[in-house]
């Protein structure tokens, strides 16, 4: 545990420093200092948010590593225009410029594939979260922390808890149902998670904010049998998973596009 996480004394009284969040979901806390702030979190919603998205962050992290790696061919043209060259002194600058050429069009074929990657790791990565985010309500338990079907009921509970505000439809589409809400998470972003049902299927429907820090947009349409669908509005970035038909869900999320207010 770090110095400054001990001279905290232990807790702030009203939230936990960076100090104190990181030791806890690293693990470096003694049993009665996680205790304390296990205490904390039961009654702070805002320090539980942190909590939850360092926590999924590091998760995240851990994944990419794991999965992503350079390919062994791009490994082997950069050694090979790392490797010295022997030009003929006859054709000295003839070699050496043919040699900046070829090290120029490596370097930006090098580029273009870290760009490529960053952006196949990006969405892995956001993918990943969606999926975990979402096998957690399935799992849990617990309620969600507004549970109504009424929309009127719902999306009042989210003003005041987030950065920006979004519209429910009416009328969902056939055999849709509105089950409730939590505050959650995503990308580093606060979001609102709308839980719906599809024919008795759960759906997770996350909104965030479009003007926040921009996420990955190519998301695979399916994940380990989960359909994964993803549209913008002016506002708002609406990304909804479940285990429902493709179709049913571009429905729903269709619908809740077509409400949200026009720039």
């Amino acid at each position: 545990m770090t110095q400054t996480t001990q001279a905290a004394g232990y807790l702030n009284p009203d939230h936990l420093n960076r100090d104190q969040l990181t030791a806890f979901v690293d693990g470096e806390l003694s049993s009665s200092e996680a205790h304390e702030i296990q205490q904390h979190l039961a009654g702070c919603h805002q320090c539980a948010l942190r909590v939850l998205a360092a926590t999924q962050l590091k998760a995240a992290t851990a994944r990419a590593a794991q999965r992503f790696a350079a390919p062994p061919e791009a490994l082997a043209r950069l050694a090979a225009q790392l490797r010295p060259q022997q030009p003929k002194k006859t054709a000295r600058i003839y070699s050496f410029r043919s040699v900046t050429l070829a090290a120029l069009a490596a370097s930006l074929v090098l580029a273009a594939s870290l760009i490529g990657w960053r952006q196949i790791r990006q969405a892995n990565a956001l993918s990943a979260e969606l999926l975990d985010q979402h096998l957690a309500t399935l799992s849990s338990g617990a309620s969600p922390e507004v549970v109504s079907t009424d929309r009127h009921t719902v999306k009042p509970w989210f003003q005041g808890k987030l950065p920006f505000s979004f519209n429910l439809p009416d009328v969902l589409p056939a055999d849709t149902a509105l089950k409730g809400g939590n505050l959650t998470y995503l990308n580093g972003q606060p979001a609102a998670l709308l839980l719906f049902t599809i024919h008795k299927h759960e759906v997770s429907v996350f909104l965030t904010q479009r003007s926040g820090s921009p996420i990955a947009t190519v998301l695979p349409g399916i994940r380990s049998g989960f359909a994964i669908h993803y549209a913008t509005t002016h506002d708002l970035r609406i990304v909804a998973v479940s285990d429902v038909n493709p179709a049913d869900l571009d429905r729903l999320v269709s619908t809740l596009v077509q409400v949200q207010s026009p720039g």
